[in-house]
């Protein structure tokens, strides 16, 4: 890359507020926070008002598009033949308990529970193809397309996840697409292959299939695998794909150490450090690898994505109900092992603890003072970051929403696309003020992007950019 080109990619990951530019070049955009100030969203828009273009994309996939000057990146999976459908709501924990009143056991009721939700790789018998688009943001039209891969799937998906989840990263001179369980792939910008490494495939808790995208710094790309046989980080240049360092996960004993949550690159004052989140802790290493502290006690389960403020960093676990949602606020320096004691809420290292404040899938904002958790049932709370205190806790809507993407901000605002397809845009501060409900009418379940003044949205079959139009 070029010596500008890297200018642009610091400012973009280093900035104490992220603004809005040409750039969204991850899952949830410059530094990882989803915040997007000066785009000048529309505060309504439908499938036909405010839309500049909708196009629809071929195969299933819920990977987040992603941005870079006049183009549009983005993941899909084909698949040939039927499949198990995705569906909006909460899945598993309902009919399990269903069941198991009626007299079934537990393993009974998990069988019943696995042939309704889980697609496996026995019904899936027919190759699927990897493919990577790209297509002009202006028009929505497709420039070009790669298939990075071919082949039998690695192993099973539940019905709500795809084959092409992990959201690819652009560092503005190359993309890379992590597949799990198969490889990491890395093109140019125009789509030519440059190198890919591929990877053993580990079974994943319940077949649930893999979610974690990669992470990149200056120099590596970091790979985090949380799974049954073997959990590791592992890290490659960037240029080269040469393996830097590959180091195994210790997990706690009792724990199945499967997990779907992005590693996030946390640059502060003190050093660059790379928080994972993983089944019963979150963990920090240094750029070589090196473990710098271990925070316990995270007992739900390892989906959603750390994101930090310029005080912080906020990691935790989630659950489909009851209170296990544990949230904590790591502070810059800490060092070994910070888990708190029983009954202890903060500490040296660990600014506040919520013990029901995370979500199940969704990652939370933090923005302007406040961090904004939306849990998949459509619950909303909203905490100071200062204090870890709640704010305030509505059901956005009124109720009937379920979510699964992750909420953004832009311009004193907080959007939240629930699985249904609608936006409920609210005021950011500290009463919830609904200001619009948009529709598009279709399932979505990928976290959006916002670029160029534009917020990109992809549904089940659609992608879609929408901005004030004349």
């Amino acid at each position: 890359m070029t010596r500008q080109g890297w200018i642009v990619v610091a400012l973009l990951l280093s900035c104490g507020q992220p603004v809005a530019g040409q750039h969204w070049p991850q899952f949830r955009g410059p530094d990882g926070r989803a915040i997007a100030d000066g785009a000048q969203l529309p505060d309504t828009w439908s499938a036909d008002e405010n839309v500049t273009w909708a196009v629809t994309i071929g195969g299933t996939g819920w990977s987040s598009p992603i941005v870079w000057e006049d183009r549009v990146y983005l993941t899909s999976a084909i698949i040939q033949g039927e499949y198990k459908a995705p569906e909006p709501g909460i899945f598993g924990n309902d009919l399990l308990a269903e069941l198991m009143e009626q007299g079934l056991t537990q393993d009974e009721a998990m069988e019943q529970v696995s042939a309704r939700d889980i697609e496996t790789t026995t019904h899936e018998s027919a190759p699927v193809r990897w493919m990577l688009y790209c297509l002009d943001a202006a028009t929505g039209r497709t420039l070009w397309f790669e298939e990075l891969h071919r082949g039998q799937a690695p192993g099973g998906r539940h019905r709500k996840n795809s084959y092409a989840l992990e959201t690819p990263v652009t560092d503005g001179e190359y993309i890379y697409v992590h597949i799990g369980n198969i490889g990491l792939f890395v093109t140019s910008l125009s789509g030519e292959p440059v190198w890919s490494t591929r990877f053993d495939p580990y079974p994943i808790y319940l077949d649930f299939g893999t979610a974690s995208s990669v992470a990149v710094d200056d120099e590596l790309i970091y790979v985090l695998n949380d799974n049954l046989t073997r959990s590791y980080l592992s890290a490659y240049g960037k240029g080269s794909g040469i393996e830097v360092f590959s180091v195994e996960r210790l997990v706690p004993e009792g724990f199945f150490p499967s997990g779907w949550s992005t590693p996030y690159v946390w640059r502060h004052a003190q050093r660059t450090e790379l928080v994972t989140v993983g089944l019963g802790h979150a963990i920090s290493y240094d750029q070589e690898g090196n473990e710098l502290w271990r925070l316990g006690g995270l007992s739900g389960q390892p989906t959603p994505t750390p994101v930090a403020d310029d005080q912080h960093v906020c990691v935790g676990t989630g659950a489909q109900g009851g209170p296990n949602r544990p949230l904590a606020a790591v502070q810059p320096g800490a060092e070994g092992d910070i888990t708190l004691a029983e009954g202890e809420t903060d500490s040296e290292h660990v600014a506040w603890l919520q013990p029901a404040g995370m979500p199940y899938v969704p990652s939370p904002l933090v923005y302007r003072g406040r961090l904004y958790s939306i849990f998949d049932n459509g619950i909303l709370n909203v905490f100071d970051t200062h204090t870890g205190q709640r704010v305030y806790r509505e059901r956005v809507g009124g109720g009937g929403a379920s979510f699964a993407a992750s909420p953004w901000a832009a311009d004193g605002k907080v959007y939240l696309l629930s699985e249904q397809g609608d936006t409920f845009v609210i005021s950011a501060g500290d009463t919830y003020e609904e200001l619009a409900v948009n529709s598009l009418d279709e399932l979505a379940f990928a976290s959006p992007a916002v670029a160029d003044g534009a917020l990109f949205i992809r549904t089940m079959t659609k992608l879609y950019r929408i901005e004030e139009t004349p």
